[in-house]
């Protein structure tokens, strides 16, 4: 430790630490424009310097380390005369034009200008006219505001590692400008936005917009992903005017946000929004009152229960809505519908994927947090397009990797940002990450490279497992999974020899091959290796949605009460009969996949969806519109008018993230407050309190006046969730299990023991993937874009321009028998359906294969992707047909939600036939 005293206050700081940090330890002040928290130190601006007793000259404290003994001032009028003769000489070329700048009210040069009470000065003014760049449909440049402080050239490599912006030319033509001076092509995170600290780079979204001084911030959590990273709206009235990362103790982000989180929140304002309540009369969809709304769905449902029982109704919750309204739903469907058929999204891998660490660990979560990567020395990415994905957790890996503090290993059939920095990468084929993961787990048992202690103490099942691996040697499973052994061998003892490791798997749509074999190879990884309850080591599942987790956590799942309670366990039902006063239904549920095939045969005839659009993001289009056509009722609760809301008999306006109270459960079992900060849309009503009117229109009283009182409840019915009161999620998130109020939470599991006493390892037997034949020669890759993820996203005026359309990727070699050329339009068919959409030649893509982006409308994926019941998904081959580009033209007699619109209208005219000789009629409306 180093002694150093500033301006007469004395501290200890490590070796290496610099002036300008030792000072902020000390809370004193030094102005900087080119220092960044997050960055390395630079030393341009030249505006924090100090002196140093024993020296004649000055220092630029970010720069300088601390040596011990020594004795800084910051304030002397030699250190003043130095900074005011800095903003002299910036001022020279930095236009005065505060009131017509965006940064105006927050720009860095623009405080310290007041506070040192400098203009022009001395040296008057020089113009010299710079470009205005747009960028990007998102970014745009004023070079003239450039201070040169090269914060965004340095955020740009050192964090995201894109390298966008660069120094061009020398003296006063100096400009920061992206290479070759060409428009940006980079991930439009908007870091270099942030990081400017005056108004040279600016959000194009929010170019023109109310004075920062008028602005409110409101502090919330990000809808998009699951990360689940802090921010700040900048609101006035009833309009989001700009968005800006937080960086704080409480936050996981570190202030950087995705191109989602900071420009995506226009959907918020889109005209489509629906506004108020509609009710299909005589094929239309028409305004009605809430009352009649309700009415009509009560009325509904309760003929279905008298007629065809209980269980012939069903309900699809959302991994985007809250904790609060997931809870209300499947309370709803529970003890007011009266049948246990409530699931969610989840089921289509990212469930299967929790239940394989059940079964290992004991709990349905993931074992660590985000934040805990930066204890890891080895990452195994596995079947992860993490920057894509979820993009900050992404960074958070590129930050470790690349500061040399951890080795990345990656296994990912498709080149991707992180495989860049991989080492090894293993492309391995689609659909053999178990075999992958069972030849590794064999060299590391057949070597003796296990962990001896922790096997011995921690985990049962090991000679199973040992027994089942034969047969797995990297050798014989080279052919298979298409990696080398040598390089299977290399990184197995990589990982055996590494102190902490933590595996990261991505689930659900954005990696729809990997599922619970995947994630219980990965799990038998970590147990053998002793990579389980320690900080810096362990398995976190990643996924698109933002509260995937809490979905689940709340019981959105037909098996299981909140809290993963089971159904079938009549002491557990029985307790929470008392708690909610109605008798439960017994046994498990039908789950998503259960539901739409019950529907599809008539046995479910009537479903309740809130949040989710299974058209879009279920498997098998054609199956979910063939049960969409069975259904006596069906009611969608969402802010637009999806392609599942125009099968709907009602549709409830719902308000969106913005526009309510609640909390998320990130990804990392992190939960988080979100608030309200700006009113939602004419009619629109918050989820919780349509389910709590909804269940009051049909007898049952919750009791709740807030969506705050609604996690209450949840605190009483949720054992891991006790402590987690509204007033202690004010400042942070809290990580569950939290069994009481005085808990800090917690952010690694397994620390002392498994819930169960042992891990337990288990068998995972590789099952060999169907193969190609000549009519559909080509495995289809669907995944995820990182400018895009869902109904929301494609409603963003400023993303769509980045990103107006999905995009396929194709290999070089197949694009040459093919005779295809990027740009290109192609028709795939699969067994199951059709779609066309364009190409681009690239080499990121295994021969043989082509990726597909999800969450574009006119571009269905999931028509092509069938499921087995069991297997939940398999994998998809598709045949290539070149075709004319006005084939796809988007005309909107041909478009798909033209096409749906018609099916909708076949079916509606039939089904109100048959509802008006026995069902109700609205007589209000408009």
């Amino acid at each position: 430790m180093f002694t150093i005293t500033i301006d007469g206050k004395k501290t200890q700081v490590t070796r290496g630490t610099t002036v300008l940090n030792a000072a902020r330890d000390l809370d004193i002040d030094i102005p900087t424009f080119c220092d960044h928290k997050y960055l390395l130190p630079f030393g341009s601006c030249r505006m924090c310097v100090v002196e140093v007793e024993g020296s004649d000259r000055l220092f630029a404290s970010c720069v300088v380390p601390v040596t011990d003994g020594m004795e800084v001032h910051t304030n002397t009028a030699r250190v003043k005369r130095a900074r005011e003769a800095v903003l002299e000489l910036l001022l020279t070329y930095h236009p005065l034009e505060c009131p017509v700048c965006p940064q105006s009210g927050r720009c860095l040069l623009q405080d310290l200008v007041f506070e040192h009470g400098r203009d022009y000065g001395r040296f008057g003014h020089i113009d010299v006219e710079k470009r205005i760049d747009h960028l990007s449909p998102l970014i745009e440049m004023n070079q003239n505001r450039c201070i040169l402080c090269g914060r965004c050239v340095r955020i740009c490599d050192e964090v995201q590692a894109e390298g966008e912006f660069d120094f061009t030319g020398r003296g006063f033509p100096t400009v920061v400008e992206p290479t070759f001076a060409k428009p940006m092509d980079c991930e439009f995170c908007g870091q270099c936005v942030q990081a400017c600290p005056v108004g040279s780079l600016y959000s194009r979204i929010f170019k023109h917009t109310a004075p920062t001084w008028e602005l409110t911030q409101v502090r919330t959590t990000c809808p998009f992903c699951g990360v689940g990273c802090t921010l700040d709206l900048e609101v006035k009235g009833d309009h989001i005017y700009h968005v800006l990362g937080v960086d704080d103790e409480g936050s996981n982000n570190n202030g950087f946000l995705c191109c989602k989180g900071r420009f995506g929140y226009e959907y918020v304002h889109h005209p489509d929004r629906i506004t108020e309540p509609m009710v299909r009369q005589e094929g239309e969809l028409v305004p009605v009152t809430w009352e009649e709304a309700y009415e009509y769905i009560a009325q509904g449902m309760e003929r279905i229960r008298s007629e065809d029982g209980p269980d012939a109704l069903g309900g699809i919750s959302s991994a985007r809505c809250t904790n609060e309204e997931n809870y209300l739903f499947q309370k709803f469907m529970r003890a007011v519908v009266g049948t246990n058929n409530v699931d969610s999204i989840a089921r289509f891998g990212h469930f299967p994927g929790m239940e394989a660490l059940r079964k290992a660990f004991g709990v349905e979560a993931p074992t660590n947090s985000l934040n805990d990567l930066q204890h890891s020395d080895l990452i195994f990415a596995i079947d992860s397009n993490i920057t894509e994905d979820d993009h900050v957790a992404g960074l958070k890996v590129l930050k470790q990797v690349r500061s040399g503090n951890a080795k990345l290993i990656a296994a990912n059939t498709r080149g991707v940002k992180i495989t860049r920095f991989a080492d090894p990468w293993m492309q391995h084929n689609a659909g053999t990450s178990v075999a992958l993961l069972n030849s590794m787990a064999f060299v590391i048992l057949e070597e003796g490279l296990e962990d001896k202690v922790f096997c011995s103490t921690r985990v049962t099942g090991l000679d199973e497992l040992r027994e089942s691996l034969g047969g797995s040697e990297p050798e014989k499973m080279e052919a298979v999974t298409g990696v080398k052994a040598g390089v299977v061998r290399e990184a197995a003892r990589t990982i055996a020899s590494a102190e902490n490791v933590t595996i990261l798997i991505t689930l659900g749509g954005a990696s729809p091959y990997t599922g619970e074999d995947t994630v219980a190879a990965a799990a038998n990884l970590a147990l053998i290796t002793g990579n389980v309850g320690k900080v810096g080591a362990g398995i976190i599942p990643l996924s698109e949605y933002n509260n995937i987790q809490g979905s689940m956590d709340m019981g959105a799942l037909a098996e299981f009460l909140p809290g993963y309670q089971p159904v079938a366990d009549d002491g557990i039902r029985t307790w929470f009969e008392a708690q909610w006063g109605v008798n439960l239904p017994t046994g498990p549920g039908l789950n998503a996949i259960g539901m739409i095939e019950a529907a599809a045969e008539g046995k479910v005839k009537g479903m309740y969806i809130m949040g989710e659009n299974p058209l879009s993001s279920f498997p098998d289009q054609e199956r979910v519109i063939e049960a969409m056509k069975k259904l006596d009722l069906l009611v969608v609760q969402d802010m637009f008018l999806t392609e599942t809301a125009l099968f709907a008999d009602v549709v409830l306006p719902t308000s969106c993230g913005p526009e309510k109270n609640g909390t998320f459960t990130n990804t990392d079992r992190r939960v988080q407050r979100i608030r309200k900060a700006i009113e939602s849309p004419g009619k629109t009503r918050d989820d919780w309190k349509i389910l709590t009117e909804l269940s009051e229109a049909m007898g049952y009283s919750n009791g709740i006046g807030s969506a705050m009182e609604v996690l209450d409840e949840i605190t009483r019915m949720v054992p891991f969730y006790a402590g987690i009161l509204p007033e202690r999620l004010e400042k942070n998130g809290i990580h569950w299990p939290c069994p009481r109020p005085d808990h800090p939470g917690t952010e690694v599991l397994h620390l002392d023991r498994f819930p169960s006493g042992l891990g337990r390892t288990r068998p995972v037997q590789f099952q060999e993937p169907k193969k190609a034949t000549p009519n559909y020669p080509y495995l289809l890759i669907p995944g995820t874009i990182l400018y895009h993820s869902g109904t929301t996203t494609t409603m963003a005026k400023g993303l769509n321009a980045v990103a107006p359309t999905a995009i396929a990727e194709i290999n070089p070699a197949d694009a040459r028998e093919l005779e295809l050329k990027t740009k290109d339009w192609v028709r795939l068919t699969s067994r199951k359906g059709i779609t066309e959409v364009e190409v681009k030649v690239t080499k990121r893509n295994m021969a043989g294969t082509i990726f597909v982006p999800t969450h574009f409308r006119e571009v269905p994926v999931n028509a092509l992707i069938g499921y087995d019941p069991v297997k939940e998904r398999g994998l998809t081959y598709v045949g290539i047909e070149r075709i004319e580009r006005i084939d796809v033209q988007r005309k909107a007699d041909e478009s798909q939600a033209s096409k749906l619109k018609k099916t909708v209208q076949e079916i509606q005219d039939k089904k109100r036939r048959a509802v008006k000789e026995s069902g109700p009629e609205v007589s209000g409306g408009k």
